[in-house]
């Protein structure tokens, strides 16, 4: 039986993935904190690791007998810019150099992120591979220094990056606060007059993917401009923009929405006190001038060119049923 570990396993891609892992016959060591909710999780073919990305003891002799490890764990925002940095840069060199410390390493696959490439580069209307990285927030800037780190160990680990757009789905409770204000009041805030396209992609597909890539995707060179071992993961048959998203939504639940426009210099305003309510309340929040700085971009289409040319990779429906999929699971589910 195959073994794979699978870091960030209890989060909405982890659990996802690790349940189709098992379907598949795998065996599955999930590194989990203490503090994960694992309700998600198979029960069988799974074995649970209690640890931590930041601390390798925890993991280290998990890690022996495993063929493939899929690293997952990051964090999306934080008080602390240097935490960012800790967990989704540094996180990476530690859990490579565990792999490289095994009898037999290991070949990995970092699920990065779209942000840690950057819009488009302009005067290009879609982002692949080959143009060079331009982060333009904290936490894309933190998710490529660690596709770097990755990179400097190239010749020593196997090693394939893919990066996600906006990864959605039935079980993901990030986007409830997309969806809420939309069912409820029927109102969706946006910012600016003109909101970037956006790459978006199922959750199902993304797994399918990833599973691909652990098959026949490329491993990365030690050269940090090459493109080798990169694959974006998005539904490149259509981009929309965040305006035409929540009326998308509104469209699943049979209503019209208000699309309320935020000048750029207000949602910075909001940021800002955002930023400062979480400092005070201890609490994180993606209200943050990080995240207003993405949202404000030209554009986020990339292509998936490459993962469709090399692996036959195509999305199993349309964006517009996946999403009513999503609408009607957050009401089954109460959490609109």
């Amino acid at each position: 039986m195959r073994t794979l570990f699978v870091t960030g396993a209890s989060g909405f891609i982890g659990s996802n993935l690790v349940r189709e892992l098992v379907r598949r016959g795998m065996r599955c060591k999930c590194l989990v904190r203490a503090t994960s909710s694992i309700g998600d999780l198979p029960v069988e073919d799974v074995e649970l690791i209690e640890g931590s990305i930041e601390d390798p003891d925890s993991y280290r002799t998990a890690l022996e007998g495993c063929d493939t490890v899929i690293h997952l764990a990051g964090i999306v925002y934080s008080l602390d810019e240097s935490r960012l940095y800790q967990v989704n840069s540094q996180g990476c060199a530690i859990l490579a150099d565990a792999c490289l410390a095994t009898s037999q390493p290991p070949r990995l696959i970092y699920i990065s992120s779209l942000a840690a490439a950057g819009p488009p580069p302009s005067g290009v209307e879609v982002r692949d591979e080959n143009h060079p990285p331009q982060p333009v927030s904290l936490y894309g800037k933190s998710k490529r220094q660690g596709e770097l780190l990755l990179t400097e160990r190239a010749e020593r680990l196997q090693t394939t990056i893919i990066r996600p757009g906006i990864v959605f789905g039935p079980t993901d409770k990030k986007l409830i606060d997309l969806f809420r204000p939309i069912y409820r009041w029927r109102v969706h805030v946006v910012v600016g007059f003109r909101t970037p396209p956006l790459s978006l992609i199922y959750i199902d597909d993304l797994v399918q993917l990833i599973l691909l890539a652990v098959e026949r995707g490329e491993v990365l060179q030690s050269d940090p401009d090459s493109s080798q071992g990169y694959y974006f993961a998005c539904d490149d048959a259509e981009f929309p923009d965040y305006w035409q998203l929540g009326q998308l939504i509104a469209k699943s639940y049979n209503q019209s929405v208000l699309v309320w426009p935020l000048w750029r210099w207000v949602a910075t305003c909001v940021g800002y006190a955002g930023q400062v309510f979480a400092k005070v309340s201890g609490r994180p929040t993606l209200l943050t001038v990080d995240k207003i700085r993405e949202a404000t971009v030209r554009s986020w289409a990339c292509s998936s060119q490459k993962a469709r040319e090399q692996f036959g990779f195509a999305p199993s429906q349309p964006i517009a049923p996946r999403v009513g999929e999503t609408a009607k699971a957050y009401v089954d589910n109460g959490w609109v």
